[in-house]
């Protein structure tokens, strides 16, 4: 991990991460928990909870590929708000209308700033 947009010493609860699957999935992730070796965090468009190797960034799989941090630059705050918005919209457990689905636009801002 020797990219400068990588630190995952600081990562605490409620930051932000951006991970990769390989290919082009990517996954915008907030942190939950952190242990000496393992952050546990959830990718906020589906909702899965992944297990990531502090040392290397990886996420330790259990179907499929792993995934891999390549940023925990903090997002400018309206936009880091309008991520958590989104976290707290997907994982509220209830079936969301038509009309919730549809992405504010301070939640496009966001995810195209990210998608850059």
């Amino acid at each position: 991990m020797t990219d400068k947009r990588v630190d995952l010493q600081k990562l605490r609860p409620g930051d932000l991460f951006h991970a990769a699957y390989p290919g082009t999935a990517k996954v915008i992730g907030l942190t939950l928990e952190v242990t000496a070796t393992r952050i546990r965090g959830r990718d906020i468009t589906r909702q899965e909870i992944l297990e990531i190797d502090r040392a290397t960034g990886v996420s330790i799989p259990t179907d499929g590929d792993p995934c891999t941090i390549f940023s925990t630059e903090a997002l400018p705050p309206d936009l880091h708000e309008a991520i958590i918005g989104l976290d707290r919209k997907y994982g509220s457990g209830r079936r969301l209308t038509d009309e919730e689905t549809k992405l504010t636009l301070a939640e496009r801002k966001a995810l195209i700033f990210i998608d850059r």
